[in-house]
């Protein structure tokens, strides 16, 4: 026995690997690192555009263009990081703004390695989950069932990616929105689902919060803003993207965010996407006589 209570042969062995016997290796990167890229696009209609950013809703950096042309309404950010996706946000003079919004899962990026890893290791693929109406039905439910500080809540988007599901919410707590004097807290959020065998779980401490506001009602009324995911630009890991055209809208639509002057608890249905199982079909009418 060596004085230290370990054997003479593990001591040995141990020598030999830490004095350059067995050399250590790392293993391979999942995928190649991604290149940076640039967005490029065009705004139809581009009169009153006040600014122009490319916005990552991940990491909360804020991009500007490298150019911006105010009469053709061509634009260009350069140097973008790749493998990431990008919100365009678009601010009016006369106060209306437009957001891209990005609905794809929670570190979508993470999921994709670790599925890329899984087939280079030969594990079996995670489960798999077919999104469907029932889905939503019950991920409808889950927000109409809370009760916490924000008794307004409305759902915008809703997509669907298998076992897991991006939803954007409106919320609102609106009990001292009368009082004299008083304030409308506002919030526009994106939560992250997964599906456990059957039950849909919100996750935990994940949500991003796109805007939070707390003010008075005569200011609330005044916010104009729409989410759309057309203005939602993904670079691959090559830096690549698709080129961007986008029409400044006439007419404002409040199923897609909040327009000025509207009632706080406004309904409207949500844009749900995503679906591997399609709806079932309205029943059709019979035409013929009874008895037929």
């Amino acid at each position: 026995m060596h004085g230290t209570g370990i054997p003479l042969l593990v001591v040995a062995a141990l020598t030999a690997v830490c004095g350059g016997g067995v050399e250590l290796t790392e293993d391979a990167p999942v995928v190649a690192p991604p290149r940076a890229g640039q967005i490029t696009g065009r705004i139809v209609n581009p009169d009153g555009v006040l600014k122009l950013l490319a916005v990552s809703r991940e990491g909360g950096r804020a991009l500007r263009p490298a150019t911006f042309d105010a009469r053709s309404g061509e634009f260009v950010f350069r140097n973008v990081p790749g493998d990431a996706t990008y919100d365009l946000s678009i601010e009016m003079s006369d106060g209306r703004k437009f957001e891209g919004i990005d609905l794809d899962f929670a570190d979508a990026r993470l999921l994709r390695l670790a599925a890329e890893r899984r087939k280079q290791l030969g594990l079996p693929p995670e489960r798999a989950h077919r999104f469907g109406m029932d889905d939503v039905r019950q991920l409808r439910e889950f927000v109409a069932g809370m009760d916490d500080f924000m008794e307004v809540r409305r759902i915008l988007y809703l997509r669907g990616h298998g076992r897991r599901a991006t939803m954007l919410v409106e919320l609102m707590r609106t009990r001292e929105f009368y009082d004299a004097g008083g304030t409308i807290i506002w919030r526009v959020e994106l939560w992250y689902f997964e599906n456990n065998f059957g039950g849909w779980d919100r996750l935990a401490n994940q949500e991003r919060v796109l805007t939070r506001l707390r003010v008075p009602p005569d200011q609330w009324k005044r916010v104009s803003v729409q989410y759309l995911p057309e203005l939602s630009v993904r670079l691959d890991e090559t830096g690549a993207s698709e080129p961007v055209t986008f029409t400044i809208p006439a007419a404002g639509d409040i199923s897609r965010g909040r327009l000025p002057n509207t009632d706080p608890a406004v309904k409207t249905e949500p844009h749900i996407s995503g679906l591997d199982v399609p709806p079932a079909p309205a029943t059709q009418p019979t035409t013929g006589k009874s008895g037929e």
